[in-house]
């Protein structure tokens, strides 16, 4: 199939900040909080009253031990005053970079209503007891999904599929917390809020956590 132009041509000619408002910068306008912990939550539920798909969907990027960055897709599954969490084997990719480098980022986009919020920090493990208690609140087929991960190479689909329904037919209603399912803890060093204006003199608004006062600090970026 032939198409006309170059890449680049043909990426330009996608609409970017389609219905935002030049005139936004809404978390100016509240006041920014002392604590920007609750302020991602406010934010993840705005986007879903807008109608934006899985809006507690965040990007995670981790480092392993010889600096090679990974990064992938996941659902923040609680936040709190202190942290954000999610879930994943311990000796999964982004789980055995965390037991090397424990530093962390994290991203949220919202398309729809032109916003994003970037997290730097460190994560955690929180212990067995955490784990078993974020597994048991999963569905019965995310339950059995998690008993799916496993080391090496896939033969071929059709052995996962297999896998799963051996599994099912195995457990009943209480399928057992797999040793290495593990919930983790991001303890947030920065945080910035990001808001689309459609003449591109965005609003950005930065926390970082002052170690020493044991608070936030926060500032105003240039676009």
């Amino acid at each position: 199939m032939h198409v006309d132009g170059t890449m680049r041509d043909r990426l330009r000619t996608i609409p970017v900040f389609v219905g935002v408002d030049a005139t936004a910068g809404r978390f100016e306008d509240d006041g920014p909080a002392d604590n920007p912990l609750p302020a991602i939550g406010e934010w993840i539920f705005a986007a879903a009253a807008a109608g934006q798909l899985e809006p507690h969907a965040m990007s995670l990027c981790t480092v392993d031990a010889s600096g090679v960055p990974s990064s992938r897709v996941l659902i923040v599954k609680d936040i709190d005053d202190e942290h954000l969490y999610f879930a994943t084997p311990s000796d999964s990719r982004k789980g055995l970079d965390i037991a090397a480098n424990p530093h962390v980022s994290a991203h949220f986009h919202w398309p729809l209503v032109g916003r994003q919020i970037r997290i730097v920090g460190t994560a955690a493990d929180q212990g067995r007891a955490a784990s078993e208690d974020d597994f048991a609140e999963r569905g019965r087929g995310s339950r059995l999904a998690a008993h799916l991960h496993r080391p090496g190479p896939l033969p071929d689909r059709r052995t996962a599929l297999a896998e799963f329904d051996r599994l099912g037919s195995r457990y009943g209603d209480e399928v057992p917390c797999p040793p290495t399912w593990t919930l983790y803890a991001i303890t947030p060093a920065e945080v910035e809020f990001w808001e689309a204006s459609a003449d591109r003199v965005h609003h950005r608004l930065v926390y970082r956590r002052d170690t020493r006062h044991a608070a936030w600090r926060r500032e105003l970026l240039w676009p």
